[in-house]
């Protein structure tokens, strides 16, 4: 139990820090995407609004991601082709931001404004990082946040 624990620990670090590197994306239809993942897709999020597909590659294996709005928000879904959740991204009103953001945010820009934010979640419902867009002294950055406000990635747009 331990070990697969830690498997999908590491895989979901390495999809993270290194997915936006190694995946080539592209919209697909729906009749592209594997059944297996529809249909966990679809049991999990009933509600689904506006639903698309994107199809990437990650260490030479398909992955797939359903974005998809519900409840006025924004959602991001990765499988992998089986149909087994790998992440979980979720928009955030940036008012709902934990304290410790905002005050990391605050204290390494202390001129920025959050203009987005979103969490990243495992499966299991924790919280990997916060990804955060500010504008701050004419310049638009993306930050990645651990969940007690650690900076660990800056990103110039």
């Amino acid at each position: 139990m331990k070990t697969q624990f830690w498997i999908t620990t590491i895989s979901i670090i390495f999809l993270i820090a290194f997915g936006p590197a190694n995946a080539s994306e592209k919209k697909v239809s729906q009749h592209q995407v594997p059944k297996a993942v529809l249909e966990a897709f679809e049991k999990a999020y009933p509600n689904a609004k506006e639903v698309e597909f994107e199809k990437g590659m990650i260490e030479g294996k398909a992955i797939y991601e359903v974005e998809y709005k519900e409840n006025g928000r924004e959602y991001e879904i990765t499988y992998d082709s089986a149909g087994v959740i790998l992440q979980i991204e979720e928009t955030l009103d940036v008012k709902t931001l934990p304290e410790p953001i905002i005050q990391a945010i605050t204290k390494a820009y202390p001129q920025a404004t959050i203009e987005d934010a979103e969490r990243v979640i495992k499966p299991d419902g924790t919280v990997t990082v916060y990804e955060v867009e500010i504008k701050t002294e004419g310049k638009k950055l993306e930050l990645e946040l651990d969940a007690n406000g650690k900076i660990l990635k800056i990103e110039q747009d």
